[in-house]
């Protein structure tokens, strides 16, 4: 996953994919055989989603929780932070709530189910960049509502077939909530395909903007 990440950061159409299980430093050893810059190898590795199945996302077919990380050489200024958080305005087209805590710039999602956070915080002379999410909400919501209609059909469907007997009407319960289940799963897996591509796009910009910013504040005066 780390050198098709790198690969698509420096050749968009090589589509090439790694080996599974290997460290970083074996992937940047790789990556130069095959011209891979390291560094850009290294900031692949950060910007591979980590993510946790957990207990909903066992249920659901897919991970809840997301969590990207990058590090930047040199401090984010402060007097930056208003192109940041623009920049993340911009990908995910949500205003968001914005926060300083203790020399840190927070922003998170507000109202919205897929709960998205991100923390920038310049250390040491370094920046951090942190993206979390929590799809649990958004989850629940979407196997909820077929789960409704699931029901609903049990009470059309019990009155119009009249079932007699306790296999015909665990036969009628088991259509029906397995139909809204299956949907559910269904809408799920796509719509979890869009939020990871979402939140990569978002890392993506977010990364470069922090890595330029970054840079201009390292650079020596003229």
């Amino acid at each position: 996953m780390i050198l098709r990440k790198a690969f698509e950061l420096q050749d968009p159409d090589s589509g090439t994919t790694s080996p599974d299980g290997m460290s970083l430093a074996e992937i940047q050893a790789v990556a130069r055989e095959v011209g891979l810059d390291p560094v850009v190898v290294e900031r692949a590795a950060a910007l591979v989603q980590q993510h946790s199945i957990g207990t909903l996302g066992r249920l659901f077919g897919g991970p809840t929780i997301y969590e990207l990380l990058h590090s930047a050489d040199g401090e984010v200024p402060r007097e930056d932070y208003g192109k940041l958080v623009e920049a993340i305005r911009r990908v995910l087209g949500h205003q968001g709530q914005v926060a300083e805590l203790l020399g840190s710039l927070e922003w998170q999602t507000v109202g919205d189910p897929s709960q998205i956070h991100v923390t920038i915080s310049p250390r040491d002379g370094r920046t951090a960049v942190r993206v979390f999410a929590d799809r649990g909400s958004a989850g629940l919501l979407t196997y909820l509502l077929p789960g409704i209609a699931g029901l609903l059909g049990i009470g059309i469907g019990g009155a119009i077939l009249e079932p007699t007997t306790l296999v015909g009407v665990g036969s009628l319960i088991g259509v029906s909530l397995g139909g809204a289940w299956l949907t559910g799963r269904t809408i799920w897996k796509a719509t979890t395909a869009k939020f990871r591509i979402r939140i990569d796009n978002l890392m993506r910009g977010l990364s470069q903007a922090v890595d330029e910013s970054a840079e201009r504040s390292n650079a020596p005066e003229a």
